[in-house]
């Protein structure tokens, strides 16, 4: 069903009409008297753009049975859903940013077809402004919002990351034994010859494999011995730099030389240098020599944002996890297929950024998991992650709150014990400990105590609220100063 527009109406339809987010949004932003409510949705609509309408299947109930009573939300009247960021229509303002189901493609990258009028459906069943920057149609939605604490040195930032628009397929090392296994007998792996055909063969397009050869073109230059003297080694090995995957530089065809993608390489013999030139034109971040999530005109934009912000402390919204297992195979292979590990540069890269160009303390929320933990990744030498994450250049903690998901049906609570599964956590990323984690129902929550200046994340029970308890009997809390950044 990736790219089916109507199908993807539907389905927003079903969400944003559901009686548990129609409570949600009771109580974000409840309604008033003095509006008007017609009953239907300005939201993923007809394909007439913002203010489309869409009209719900069955009784109203929840808010919309509410607005109707009471007149509607204010604000805007008529719209639903209301604008979750306008104060004046939800005082507990909502933001948000899609992954990948959102997004219509389970792990999908930036190949969707439709991808902006997906968008488009996205942000308007989120409640986004029809005026909004994050609209254009031809960029992706990240943001940055800035939350007041009350006065000076007490705000916070909310960047939401875009995971998806400018996303590269998988790099071609991580999937190529499994798959070449896959298509030698394809008659025991029916569900997944047409995702390796994709892969390695012909993606139907360009007449080649999808997979992003460019990290694993870059390690083999990254290699020799005398690259690491050359003026290209931060922007082509370096993730830990600023100027990494600046740029745009392929592998020339005596994958030895390291060269800029310029026009004039097209003229030489079709062949292998070809191939390259094709990855690094062929994408929205055709400018990167590296398999990307971001893609580089959004990595400049996050570099730039965190610059210039004064923030105390700084909220990274990730819908892919940062950092998951790091060192976790499976019969596939290395990653769960979406992570930031299967981009092991960009994910050192991302941490690097955050931690090193921000002000404040940084905390990443994220899910996709199907289970809730808390990690901390420690700059400096000496842990079992250090060189994994290149954490020796790192200049203060990153703490990271994983929650998912918040039903029977997301979160896998199935008993499935911890040792031995990608659950657990083998390289001390968890301080409350290695099978500390939440397997049931849960969300997550971030709380500022200005006056003590400590931020306290804990994971939630989805159904009592209260602070959960972890498969080891811990409870789910872990608290940071916003004087150090280091745990209290």
């Amino acid at each position: 069903m990736a790219g089916n527009v109507d199908a993807a109406r539907e389905r927003w339809a079903h969400a944003v009409h559901n009686p548990d987010y129609r409570a949600f949004l009771d109580f974000m932003c409840p309604p008033q008297q003095g509006s008007s409510f017609t009953g239907t949705t300005t939201g993923p609509g007809s394909g007439q753009g913002p203010g489309a309408t869409l009209r719900g299947s069955g009784p109203l109930s929840g808010a919309a049975a509410a607005a109707q009573r009471l007149g509607g939300w204010r604000g805007e009247p008529g719209r639903f859903p209301p604008v979750g960021t306008d104060p004046t229509s939800c005082p507990r303002p909502i933001f948000g940013v899609w992954d990948d189901h959102d997004y219509g493609w389970n792990n999908g990258n930036r190949r969707l077809p439709n991808k902006a009028e997906y968008k488009r459906m996205y942000l308007d069943a989120v409640g986004e402004a029809p005026g909004s920057s994050r609209r254009g149609a031809d960029a992706g939605m990240q943001a940055v919002y800035s939350l007041s604490g009350g006065g000076p040195g007490l705000g916070v930032d909310l960047v939401l990351l875009d995971e998806r628009w400018y996303r590269d397929p998988l790099p071609c090392e991580l999937r190529r034994d499994w798959c070449t296994g896959v298509l030698a007998q394809p008659e025991l792996f029916p569900r997944h010859t047409g995702f390796c055909r994709d892969f390695l063969l012909d993606d139907g397009a360009s007449g080649r494999g999808s997979c992003c050869t460019k990290d694993g073109d870059l390690a083999a230059w990254c290699a020799l011995p005398d690259s690491r003297s050359s003026p290209l080694w931060a922007s082509a090995c370096d993730p830990t730099s600023a100027q990494w995957g600046s740029g745009t530089l392929v592998l020339g065809a005596d994958n030895r030389t390291l060269m800029g993608a310029g026009d004039a390489l097209w003229d030489t013999e079709p062949g292998p240098l070809w191939s390259r030139l094709m990855q690094a034109h062929d994408s929205p971040a055709h400018d990167s020599p590296v398999c990307e999530v971001l893609g580089a005109a959004q990595r400049r934009w996050l570099r730039e944002r965190l610059a210039s912000s004064s923030a105390a402390l700084t909220l990274v919204a990730s819908g892919s996890v940062p950092v998951g297992n790091p060192v976790f195979n499976d019969s596939k292979g290395l990653c769960s297929d979406d992570d930031w590990t299967c981009y092991r540069p960009a994910q050192v890269n991302l941490l690097h950024t955050v931690a090193n160009v921000s002000s404040g303390c940084v905390v990443i929320l994220t899910g996709d998991f199907h289970y809730g933990d808390i990690k901390l990744i420690t700059p400096g030498p000496g842990t079992p992650y250090a060189g994994t994450l290149q954490t020796g250049r790192l200049r203060k903690p990153i703490y990271q709150i994983m929650a998912s998901g918040m039903t029977d049906s997301t979160a896998k609570h199935d008993g499935a014990p911890c040792a031995g599964s990608f659950r657990e956590d083998l390289l001390g990323l968890r301080p409350l400990g290695r099978c500390s984690y939440m397997d049931g129902p849960n969300f997550g929550m971030v709380e500022v105590d200005w006056e003590a200046q400590v931020a306290h994340l804990t994971l939630r029970d989805a159904s009592s609220g209260a602070v959960a308890v972890g498969l080891d009997g811990k409870e789910q809390h872990l608290a940071l100063s916003l004087k150090t950044c280091l745990p209290v």
